[in-house]
């Protein structure tokens, strides 16, 4: 128990100890303490580069993984793929019916074709003729000849009426045979029955044509003027623009499939180093989630918090310069990028100036690491001069 709080104890003395040093360090650095004005601003923290989470909204089953975790990338190099064959059957479909539609604007835009145009007048014409004659029927010639048949059928009924009484006689004393009577008697029932019909035809056309006939006529002729006004006057202006629209839409799916397509390629958006790639062939993979995490090369800083007191000897564009254990001997270029607007209080992992000064700003100071020596979690000392 004792030696428990001894070591406590000796911790916290320690602590307090580097607290001191750390303070008087940086003090001694910034001018505090009594040094000289001109000295510059010295700060420390952990080197930093931008995160990039890609992934893709379209999700689905992996088929390759090209990079491995640590290999640089280049912007716009693939790294993953998926498997995207039921979206280029949605693709195949969605030009299809970009086609089909661009067709029928066309064929609406250019209107009737002259043969398209001659067939409507013939329609027209057609049932022109039918309704006249219709309106005509019968015509005089029609009812002489209906006159003459009938006068032929009664002559013939005439003769087979005569037939059959004299086959019917000879019948009656055994002087015809049974036969002989009754083709007479069919001679005299077909020659009825042809008169009978020669006389209903002959009736027929002496009445004219039916009321209802004509409307019929009249209506099939109607039809057929309207639809050659239709043909030659082409497509409404309606129909086009609903054929427009239509064409338009077609071609808004078709994009949008293109945009699935892509997502099926998840993408280094800059050159980067992957930091995390989790994904392998064969997973299934949700939309919508991170499956690899990178790391921009070219956008590697450090972060520094200046107490509120020297804010003022800053300023965005400032020149600095960057030191790290690993290159004890070489300070790499830098410059102030970015002052945060609003303070906060001292974190605990940062020492400032004083330990009156709890109220402290963010500065963010991009450096040059062109070379690629310098690398994420560094820790770096930044110079800054007044």
């Amino acid at each position: 128990m004792h030696k428990s709080v001894g070591r406590i104890l000796i911790r916290r003395l320690s602590l307090a100890v580097l607290t001191s040093a750390a303070i008087l360090y940086i003090g001694c650095a910034n001018g505090g303490f009594g040094f000289r004005k001109e000295d510059t601003l010295l700060f420390s923290g952990t080197i930093e580069t931008r995160e990039i989470r890609v992934g893709s909204k379209l999700g689905g089953r992996v088929t390759e993984a090209l990079v491995l975790e640590g290999q640089e990338t280049q912007a716009g190099q693939t790294i993953v793929r998926f498997d995207i064959a039921g979206v280029e059957a949605q693709r195949l479909q969605a030009e299809a019916k970009v086609a089909q539609q661009q067709a029928r604007l066309d064929r609406l835009e250019r209107g009737a074709r002259p043969e398209e145009k001659a067939q409507a007048r013939a329609a027209t014409e057609t049932a022109r003729a039918n309704l006249e004659a219709v309106r005509n029927w019968p015509r005089p010639e029609e009812t002489e000849q209906a006159r003459a048949a009938l006068a032929a059928a009664e002559a013939d009924l005439n003769n087979a009426e005569v037939s059959f009484q004299r086959a019917s006689k000879l019948y009656s004393t055994d002087d015809a045979s049974r036969q002989e009577f009754d083709s007479a008697k069919f001679r005299l029932d077909n020659a009825r029955a042809r008169r009978d019909a020669e006389k209903k035809r002959l009736d027929l056309l002496l009445n004219g044509s039916r009321k209802e006939d004509i409307r019929a006529a009249e209506e099939r002729f109607r039809q057929a003027q309207e639809a050659e006004r239709l043909v030659i006057a082409g497509p409404r202006a309606e129909e086009i623009a609903d054929a427009r629209a239509q064409l338009a839409e077609a071609k808004a799916k078709l994009e949008e499939i293109k945009v699935q397509i892509a997502e099926g390629e998840v993408k280094s958006p800059a050159n980067a180093v992957v930091e995390v790639l989790p994904v392998r062939p064969g997973d299934l993979v949700t939309p919508n989630q991170t499956i690899a995490r990178l790391l921009e090369k070219d956008q590697i800083y450090i972060r520094v918090y200046v107490p509120e007191p020297q804010l003022g000897l800053i300023k965005v564009g400032q020149k600095a310069k960057i030191k790290v254990d690993t290159f004890a001997d070489r300070a790499f270029d830098g410059v102030i990028e970015q002052i945060n607007t609003q303070g906060e209080f001292t974190p605990r992992n940062v020492q400032s100036r004083n330990e009156r000064n709890h109220l402290v700003f963010g500065v963010k100071v991009r450096i040059d690491n062109r070379e690629g020596l310098l690398k994420p979690g560094m820790a770096a000392e930044v110079t800054i001069e007044k």
